[in-house]
């Protein structure tokens, strides 16, 4: 069941995703940006969501809550935010092509951002 769950969360996640990839553009543009995460998959140019999500689960734990792929100048970042079981925070930005942090935020649950 929470395998599930998790899996829920990150179906859920999957339009963030369609919403921020690219750039983060919205509206008509937002299925092309879509379209472009996509085909940087398919050329291996970056890793896919189900990878990066296994990565940190492994380091990390707790679920993930936002996912965000940005892109600037050809380089791709998964933005992520997850709770971990002791009830942290954890904002992470992930290289889209290696699956390494590049960046990595962690704060109670009850702080202000």
């Amino acid at each position: 069941m929470k395998h599930f769950i998790t899996l829920l969360l990150v179906l859920l996640a999957c339009p963030a995703l369609s919403q921020h990839a690219g750039g983060g553009s919205s509206g008509q543009n937002g299925g092309a940006d879509h379209d472009r995460a996509r085909s940087a998959v398919e050329r291996n140019e970056i890793l896919s969501l189900r990878q990066i999500f296994f990565g940190t689960q492994e380091q990390y734990g707790g679920r993930i809550i936002k996912v965000e792929l940005e892109e600037n100048h050809g380089l791709y970042v998964y933005k992520l935010k997850l709770i971990t079981p002791q009830g942290r925070i954890v904002e992470l930005e992930v290289d889209a092509a290696t699956g390494l942090p590049v960046g990595t935020t962690e704060k109670d649950r009850g702080e202000d951002s």
